[in-house]
């Protein structure tokens, strides 16, 4: 069986049926790069294309993160959704069903109950709104907000009614169990164990999907003055807020046109901005940006827009995330409203060229960090600035620009009337501190080149993976005369796939490689890479000459240094067997005579 319980031949099928270059061209703008189609990596910032992905080979592969596999490796790390997911929606596209037989274990088929659960409980809010007397209030409020019937339709907004148990009882007439929709986060067991209720009552309801289009949670505000304003699903095994950003669904086609993603906190934010043609939008869903989320957002982004409301909850929701964009690779700038508005509110008193305006000024996160802290530490006493200098220190070392960085030190130092050289002085002693802490983000871009041996093992199974061996080159394969580990199991992997005609099956080669975390980036980068000798025979002749010849002086030098020890412990008999097989190795190495005997006697 596969992976996921899913078959290895039907995971062939689907693959050969697909096209990686169509699947990878709805996430990523490609253009034609000699034999290979070019674009930005979705998976960490660049601004010059080295993503490639190969047609003839269905793979890709990232020159600067170092990236890469089939097309079930790209949609796994660009939907975030696992491999059996990523196979059985593909098989989908492409009209082959899994057997039943081949369906994923007791915890996939709990999600896909919860999927048709959450679809149930969206129609049945839905329904509602458009029900005379259900939906009428919500209606109406939703129309003094300025919602359109077609956004209604595009978000999937409903509403639930006031009474306690509404959804229930729709939902367990449909057939669903109670443990389902407690399983869903969509009931809650009374306290005194007597049965359960309806999480949302008396709320307008908004639909949050992932990047699949499944329905995995619900947020509700409330109609009137209740409290908490906005409720949210719980964590669900289909749904995790700190990973989860609302509309990104919506969102991500314009956020790939533009790669610049706006940041909301609220719904109806989002809703607005996305009505007003600002379709690049996204909300955090009642939680701070995490680090999930950055990740999520790099995948798609250049650039991020933080639009958060301009009172003091919404400025520390800002300055939270200087620490998770710091290193992130992304562009960030954060927009600052009029006083008494929200983003809802000026879109729709402004419309979006307002908002367009306020963007262009906006200054970057570490100009926003910087300039609240030195409003914070202007109107204090002497002690109270040099207090905050630490503070401004450790902002200003976020900046990766040297010259910039300078730039604002002076700036700093006449703000805060302390002498620059003050603030230089105290700068690399706090930034040696600062360096001694561990980092939280783990995220690391990985060297241009995966590439650190000798260049004849590179040649070597670079010429293989290019189709250049003959059947007389492949039996001249030995793995033991790789040193580098990712060379050596790609040989290993090669000599398995030796077809009748003496030649190596490139693609079940590369099928059964891409996704080894030891040898699968190699194998990506050198079938993708394009490099040219004037002489493609001589030189590969020369890398397993080369090969062979640094194989036996290895062994060589091996056997003489165990023969050097047994000289020394007293082991004839050893010394003995082990001079003859110097001699030996000599004689296959350099067809010279035979040495005359080390061994003292």
């Amino acid at each position: 069986m596969g992976r996921g319980l899913i078959s290895e031949d039907i995971i062939n099928q689907i693959r050969d049926r697909v096209d990686i270059t169509e699947i990878v061209g709805q996430h990523v703008s490609l253009v034609r790069g000699g034999q290979n189609l070019k674009g930005l990596c979705p998976f960490h910032q660049e601004k010059t294309p080295s993503f490639t992905v190969s047609s003839s080979r269905q793979i890709f592969h990232c020159f600067g993160c170092g990236a890469g596999g089939n097309v079930f490796t790209f949609l796994t790390r660009i939907t975030g959704a696992s491999f059996p997911e990523v196979v059985r929606d593909l098989g989908h596209k492409v009209g082959i069903d899994i057997p039943d037989t081949d369906l994923p274990g007791p915890s996939q088929a709990q999600n896909g109950r919860l999927e048709v659960l959450n679809r149930s409980a969206a129609e049945w809010f839905r329904r509602n709104l458009r029900d005379d007397r259900l939906g009428a209030e919500t209606r109406q409020y939703l129309r003094t907000r300025g919602i359109e019937q077609p956004t209604i339709d595009r978000f999937g907004i409903g509403v639930a009614p006031g009474e306690w148990d509404g959804l229930l009882k729709a939902l367990t007439k449909e057939g669903f169990q109670q443990a389902e929709l407690a399983a869903a986060g969509l009931i809650i067991a009374r306290d005194n164990g007597s049965g359960f209720y309806d999480r949302f009552r008396a709320r307008v309801m908004f639909t949050i999907s992932d990047l699949r289009k499944r329905i995995v949670g619900f947020g509700g505000r409330v109609l009137g003055d209740g409290v908490p304003k906005y409720l949210n699903s719980p964590d669900t095994p289909l749904f995790k807020k700190g990973h989860t950003l609302f509309a990104l669904d919506l969102a991500r086609e314009a956020i790939t046109r533009t790669k610049t993603v706006i940041v909301v906190e609220g719904y109806f934010d989002a809703i607005a901005l996305h009505q007003a043609g600002l379709t690049h939008t996204v909300a955090t869903l009642g939680t701070a940006l995490t680090i999930d989320h950055i990740h999520v957002l790099r995948r798609f982004a250049s650039n991020v827009v933080l639009l958060f409301d301009p009172d003091p909850a919404g400025v520390r929701a800002a300055l939270r995330g200087l620490d998770l964009f710091v290193n992130s690779g992304l562009g960030v700038k954060v927009v600052s409203l009029p006083v008494g508005d929200d983003p809802d509110t000026f879109v729709r008193s402004s419309g979006p060229e307002a908002f367009a305006r306020l963007e262009e000024r906006a200054p970057s996160l570490l100009d926003f960090a910087l300039e609240h802290s030195l409003q914070s530490a202007e109107g204090g006493t002497v002690e109270g600035r040099i207090r905050s200098v630490d503070e401004v220190l450790r902002i200003l070392q976020k900046s990766e620009h040297p010259i910039e960085r300078q730039e604002r030190m002076r700036i700093v130092a006449e703000r805060l009337g302390i002498n620059q050289q003050h603030l230089i002085d105290r700068y690399p002693a706090l930034a040696s501190q600062d360096k001694r802490r561990p980092s939280s983000d783990k995220t690391q871009v990985r060297p241009s080149s995966l590439w650190r041996g000798a260049p004849e093992e590179r040649d070597v199974v670079y010429l293989l993976l290019q189709g250049q061996l003959s059947p007389l080159d492949v039996r001249r394969l030995r793995p033991e005369t790789f040193t580098v580990s990712a060379c050596r199991t790609l040989v290993e992997r090669a000599l398995t796939h030796v077809g009748q005609d003496g030649r190596v099956g490139l693609r079940h080669l590369l099928d059964t490689v891409v996704e080894d975390p030891e040898c699968g980036p190699l194998a990506t980068e050198l079938s993708m890479l394009e490099q040219h000798f004037d002489d493609v025979r001589a030189h590969l002749q020369d890398c397993l000459d080369r090969l062979d010849r640094k194989h036996a002086e290895s062994a060589l030098r091996e056997l003489i240094a165990r023969l050097k020890v047994a000289e020394r412990d007293g082991r004839t008999e050893e010394a003995r067997a082990l001079n003859v097989q110097v001699n030996e190795l000599r004689l296959r190495k350099a067809g010279q005579p035979p040495v005359l005997s080390l061994v003292k006697e």
